[in-house]
C-alpha cells in the first residue's frame, strides 16, 4: 500500500496495464487531503509534460499520457485529461479513466462506450457495471440503472456501493423513503462510505433539518477529503446559518485542491461579502433609494400595445426586470421588434439603466456604478482591505509588504510573481482593481517573462 504521495514513484506507477483503480482513489485522497499533497503532484504533472516531449519510445510515451491523464483528472482538469487519455482509451485502464471524464463533462452516451470497452477483458468487475449504471441514472436512463444493479444483488448484496446507487436511483424517482432506507442499509454495510454520508446529509438539507445534515456532511468531509460537493453543501448550509467564516472555510478547502472550480469561487465571494458587511446610514439611504427605482412598475411609462403585451407575457413587471434581460432574449420573443426594443432601452436610460445590467452585478447598488466614473472609484479606495480580496490574497500582499493601493498599483504582474504572488491571486488582484477602473503597471514583455518564471 503507497504510505504517502511523498513515496509515490510516478514514474514506477504504470507497468503495462498493472495500475488499480484503487491505488488511483487512495492517490486522489492523498492529494486533496493537503496543499502541501497537492502541490507536488502539481510538479509532477509538470514534470511528465517535460517527459512526453523528451521521450522518443512511442510505447513509453503512450504509458506517460496515461499517468499524466490520469493525473489531470485527479486534479479536476477534466477536459485537459480527457484530451490526453483520448490517446490511450485502446488501454483498459485509459477507457475506464477516458469514461470518468465524459461522464463528469455530461457527455453520458461516450462515457458509456469507454466504460464498456473498459470491462471487455473482465466481465466481473463489479465497480465498472456501478459505473455504468450510475452513468445511466445520470442520463436518466432509471429503468435499465435499476436493472443491472438488481442484477447484482444476489452476488453483491451486501455492498456499501450497491445499495447507494440503488438509492440514487430511487431518488431518481421520487421514492425518497426507500432511496433513504438503502443509504441506511449502505451505512450499516459499511458507516464509513463516504457516498452514503453524502446522500444522507442532502436528503435531510433539502428536507430542512439542518442539524442532521450538518452532521451528516462533516463525517463525509472527515472521510473523503476529495468530495467538494460535500463541502459546497456544507459551505453554503453554514452561510444560510449566518456561519460565515464555517462557511468560507469549506469553499477555500475546494479552492486548495481546485483553485479554479467556478462554484466555489463564487460561494466563497458571497461569504466574504457577508463577512466584511457593514452598516453604513448614507449607503443604507442611497441603497432604499436605488431600490425604489428598481421597483417601478412598466405600467408606469407609456409604451406601445405592443411593447406592454409582449413584456406582459414574458413576465417582466419591473425595470428590475428588464436589467435581467438581455437584448437577444428580447428580440428572441415573438412580436418584438426593433422599435419595441429602442422603447425599452430609452425607458432604462432615463434611469441610468440597461439591459442585462443586473446579469454583470453582484448587488444592487452597482447597477448604478456607471454614474461614478472610474477616476471617482479610484481615488476613493486607499486600503488593500477595501478591494474585497480574499482572506488568503491578502496575506500573501500583506506578506510581500504591500499594504496600500497605490503601492499595489506601481507593481507589475511580474514583479508580484517575484515576491510570491501566484497565478491565481494575481487574476483575483486584476479583476478587483478593475472593478475601480484600476489596473497593474504594465511592464516591458511582463508576460514573456511571466512565462519563463513559470517554467523555471
Amino acid at each position: 500500500m503507497i504510505k504517502a504521495i511523498a513515496d509515490i514513484d510516478f514514474d514506477k506507477l504504470l507497468e503495462g496495464e498493472t495500475i488499480s483503480r484503487e491505488a488511483v482513489t487512495y492517490i486522489k485522497d492523498q492529494v486533496y487531503s493537503s496543499k502541501e499533497n497537492r502541490e507536488k503532484l502539481d510538479a509532477k504533472i509538470e514534470s511528465l509534460k517535460l517527459d512526453i516531449k523528451k521521450e522518443h519510445d512511442s510505447v513509453k510515451v503512450k504509458d506517460l499520457i496515461l499517468i499524466l491523464g490520469i493525473c489531470e483528472w485527479i486534479v479536476g482538469k477534466v477536459k485537459e485529461a480527457s484530451e490526453l487519455l483520448k490517446e490511450v482509451k485502446s488501454r483498459k485502464t485509459g477507457a475506464y479513466y477516458l469514461g470518468k471524464c465524459y461522464q463528469e463533462l455530461g457527455d453520458y452516451n461516450q462515457a458509456l462506450e469507454c466504460f464498456e470497452r473498459a470491462k471487455k477483458t473482465d466481465m466481473e468487475e463489479f465497480d465498472i457495471h456501478m459505473d455504468i449504471a450510475e452513468t445511466k441514472r445520470m442520463s436518466g436512463d432509471i429503468e435499465d440503472a435499476l436493472k443491472i444493479i438488481k442484477g447484482f444483488l444476489q452476488a453483491h448484496g451486501n455492498s456499501a456501493e450497491l445499495h447507494c446507487q440503488w438509492g440514487c436511483c430511487l431518488d431518481e424517482l421520487g421514492e425518497y423513503q426507500e432511496a433513504f432506507k438503502h443509504y441506511e442499509q449502505a451505512l450499516q454495510i459499511d458507516p464509513n462510505y463516504a457516498k452514503a454520508l453524502f446522500r444522507m446529509a442532502f436528503n435531510y438539507d433539502m428536507n430542512g433539518e439542518d442539524e442532521k445534515a450538518l452532521e451528516y456532511y462533516e463525517r463525509c468531509i472527515n472521510l473523503s477529503p476529495n468530495h467538494k460537493n460535500a463541502f459546497i453543501n456544507l459551505g453554503i448550509l453554514h452561510e444560510d446559518r449566518g456561519n460565515y467564516d464555517e462557511a468560507a472555510y469549506c469553499f477555500e478547502m475546494v479552492l486548495d485542491a481546485e483553485p479554479t472550480n467556478a462554484r466555489a469561487l463564487l460561494f466563497l465571494k458571497d461569504a466574504k461579502a457577508s463577512i466584511s458587511m457593514y452598516y453604513d446610514e448614507e449607503i443604507s439611504k442611497k441603497q432604499g433609494k436605488e431600490s425604489e427605482v428598481l421597483n417601478i412598475p412598466i405600467s408606469d411609462f407609456e409604451l406601445s400595445v405592443r411593447s406592454k403585451n409582449c413584456l406582459e407575457k414574458m413576465n417582466i413587471r419591473t425595470l428590475k426586470d428588464l436589467t435581467k434581460i438581455t437584448e437577444a432574449e428580447l428580440l428572441s420573443f415573438k412580436n418584438f421588434g426593433e422599435t419595441s426594443l429602442n422603447e425599452i432601452k430609452a425607458i432604462l436610460a432615463q434611469k441610468g439603466l440597461r439591459l442585462g445590467q443586473a446579469l454583470e452585478s453582484d448587488t444592487e447598488s452597482e447597477l448604478f456604478s456607471a454614474k461614478m466614473t472610474m477616476e471617482e472609484e479610484g481615488d476613493a479606495i486607499e486600503d488593500i482591505s477595501e478591494l474585497n480580496l480574499s482572506a488568503r490574497c491578502r496575506n500573501v500582499l500583506s506578506k510581500a509588504g504591500i499594504e496600500r493601493v497605490e503601492d499595489l498599483l506601481k507593481m507589475t504582474d511580474v514583479e508580484l510573481s517575484q515576491k510570491g504572488v501566484k497565478e491565481n491571486y494575481l487574476d483575483e488582484i486584476k479583476e478587483n482593481l478593475s472593478k475601480f477602473g484600476l489596473s497593474l503597471r504594465t511592464g516591458d514583455n511582463s508576460e514573456a517573462e511571466m512565462e519563463r518564471n513559470a517554467t523555471e
